[in-house]
C-alpha cells in the first residue's frame, strides 16, 4: 500500500515537473526562425524585443545603442530618418500602453544579418491594437551587432481591412 502511494506521488511529481519545464521552455521559446548561429540569433532577438519595448518606455538609449551611426530608417509613410533624426522624433513620440515583438526571423550571412520582424502594440489614443512589420539589416562591426538599415510598414486597423 505504501509503495503504491509513494509510486503515485513520485509519478505525480515527475509529471508536474515535466509540465513546469515545458511551460518554461515555451515562455523562453525564440520569437522566430534562426538561420544562422544560435548565439547571434539570441542577440538579435533580444535587440528586436528591446526596440519593440521602446514604444512603451520611450527609452531612446535603445536606438542609440542598437543603431549604427550611419543607419537609415525608412518609415511606413516613405519618410527616411538618420539615426539622429530618429532619436529626436522618438523623444517626443506618444507612448503605447503595451508592446511586444510577435516574430523575428533571423537570416545570418557572416557579419550581416537580415531580421524580418512583426510587432504589436496598444495605442491609448485610439484604444486599439496595431501592428507593424519590417526588415532590419544588422552588421557586425568590431564585434558589435548594430542596425544599419530599417524598413517599417504598418498594417491598417482591423476595421479598415
Amino acid at each position: 500500500m505504501r509503495r503504491a502511494r509513494a509510486g503515485r506521488i513520485f509519478g505525480a511529481t515527475i509529471v508536474a515537473g515535466i509540465a513546469a519545464l515545458s511551460a518554461t521552455a515555451r515562455a523562453e521559446a525564440p520569437p522566430g526562425a534562426c538561420h544562422g548561429e544560435a548565439a547571434v540569433c539570441r542577440t538579435l532577438w533580444r535587440g528586436e524585443a528591446e526596440l519593440a519595448s521602446m514604444l512603451v518606455s520611450g527609452d531612446v538609449r535603445i536606438v542609440e545603442r542598437l543603431f549604427a551611426g550611419d543607419a537609415v530608417w525608412s518609415l511606413a509613410n516613405g519618410e527616411r530618418w538618420t539615426k539622429r533624426e530618429a532619436i529626436a522624433a522618438l523623444r517626443n513620440a506618444p507612448r503605447m500602453t503595451r508592446s511586444r515583438l510577435l516574430r523575428a526571423d533571423v537570416h545570418q550571412h557572416g557579419t550581416v544579418a537580415i531580421v524580418v520582424w512583426a510587432e504589436q502594440w496598444h495605442d491609448p489614443a485610439t484604444n486599439r491594437e496595431a501592428q507593424s512589420f519590417g526588415t532590419d539589416t544588422w552588421l557586425r562591426r568590431q564585434g558589435r551587432w548594430q542596425i544599419i538599415a530599417s524598413q517599417e510598414a504598418r498594417l491598417p486597423p482591423a476595421s479598415a481591412r
